[in-house]
């Protein structure tokens, strides 16, 4: 029976649709300042920001209609643009900050490591899914996913851009155990690659000082550490309900970034505790919705990419929040859906497309989300597929 392409997970994308929302709100408050003092128009980012929303929903209404069996086709392809990109930017990228991780289009920058970590999970969820059981085999199965996973993350804790680096990692083995992996061998590799980069990591002087900082923030208070002490004062300074949207202080020149990483703060500062918990449960509800649609996916690679786009994404948030908060050292992340920032903001609304086209095709897409299919089921399911095939076959 054909599948109802137009029942999908409406609930993510109105869950994506408030979180943008919240996004240009912000924006629009954070970078008045700036805006004004740095191109004379307190719009100029808000405007920018606007058409980028813009672009990113006509990307996921694209991606929304591309059957996902594509990708799984052209992952190869797909994973090596990523990394032809990464290495081009030690050849043309554009230096901001002591960090080589833009390059230049036209007139217009953007960064390769947001689209490449949407690569990999296609990638990762391609090969395990033709792996099957044999992923549970270290040589043949393991290491040649890890490899991958590896290279890409050298690439990018080069730029030096160790945070996106150490998502990647955290994600990929998240992948690879969902899909079968054997914990051993993930708690192995873990320990190996601690063990062999953090001494070199450690080396790179941002890395070094930014470390520093967070072990010793009264030390670094006028300098690393000034970041995020003033972001921890707009924490502070919105209690309860925030001082209003558009009222707050500390983009007054006083917390560097405020429309980008650290726009969080500037929720908490207007919006208040209501605010940041809000934008915590949608990021919480958005991996359910992603998690959901994993589970009632028509295929092994289907629940993979579902199960990697929406892990990708939360953790992404969950790294910034905490960054903000201060419980990590300062990493150059965006919140996703809400920062400013044309190429996280695309990357993330390709992810949610291609959740929307998965979603479409589930095993629940008449029914419009209610089924849930058990992981014994699935694999119950894809063992008589394969027997099918088999037979056929011979």
């Amino acid at each position: 029976m054909k599948r109802d392409d137009s029942k999908y997970d409406r609930k993510l994308l109105f869950t994506t649709i408030g979180l943008v929302l919240i996004g240009l709100i912000m924006v629009a408050s954070a970078s008045q300042i700036i805006g004004h003092d740095k191109w004379s128009s307190s719009f100029f980012f808000v405007q920018r920001h606007a058409i980028r929303i813009l672009i990113g929903f006509l990307a996921l209404f694209v991606f929304s209609k591309i059957p996902y069996t594509v990708y799984r086709r052209l992952s190869f392809f797909i994973i090596l643009a990523s990394f032809i990109l990464l290495a081009a930017i030690f050849m043309w990228g554009r230096e901001v900050r002591s960090a080589t991780r833009w390059l230049p289009i036209f007139k217009h920058v953007f960064q390769p490591v947001e689209l490449a970590k949407v690569a990999l999970v296609i990638y990762l969820a391609t090969k395990i899914a033709d792996l099957g059981s044999r992923i549970k085999r270290f040589k043949e199965g393991f290491v040649p996913l890890v490899s991958v996973v590896v290279v890409m993350a050298l690439l990018v804790a080069l730029q030096p851009n160790v945070s996106n680096a150490t998502l990647i990692i955290i994600v990929s083995f998240v992948i690879i155990f969902v899909g079968g992996g054997k914990l051993s061998h993930i708690t192995v590799s873990m320990l190996g690659l601690i063990a062999a980069g953090a001494p070199l990591i450690y080396r790179i002087g941002v890395v070094q000082e930014r470390v520093h900082a967070f072990i010793d923030k009264s030390s670094f208070a006028k300098t690393t550490s000034f970041q995020v002490n003033q972001s921890l004062i707009a924490f502070g300074s919105g209690f309860i309900f925030g001082k209003g949207p558009g009222r707050g202080h500390q983009k007054f020149n006083f917390l560097p970034d405020p429309h980008t990483d650290f726009i969080y703060s500037i929720i908490g500062e207007e919006l208040g505790i209501i605010g940041t918990i809000t934008v915590l449960a949608l990021f919480a509800y958005f991996l359910r919705r992603a998690l959901k649609i994993a589970r009632n996916a028509p295929d092994r690679f289907a629940f993979l990419l579902a199960y990697g786009l929406g892990i990708l994404i939360f953790t992404t948030a969950a790294i910034n929040i905490s960054m903000v908060l201060g419980l990590i050292p300062t990493a150059g992340m965006p919140l996703p859906f809400i920062s400013y920032g044309g190429s996280s903001l695309l990357a993330s609304m390709v992810s949610v497309g291609i959740l929307i086209n998965i979603s479409s095709k589930g095993h629940n897409a008449k029914s419009g989300g209610t089924l849930r299919i058990t992981t014994r089921k699935r694999k119950n399911v894809y063992a008589r597929r394969r027997l099918v095939s088999q037979k056929a076959s011979s």
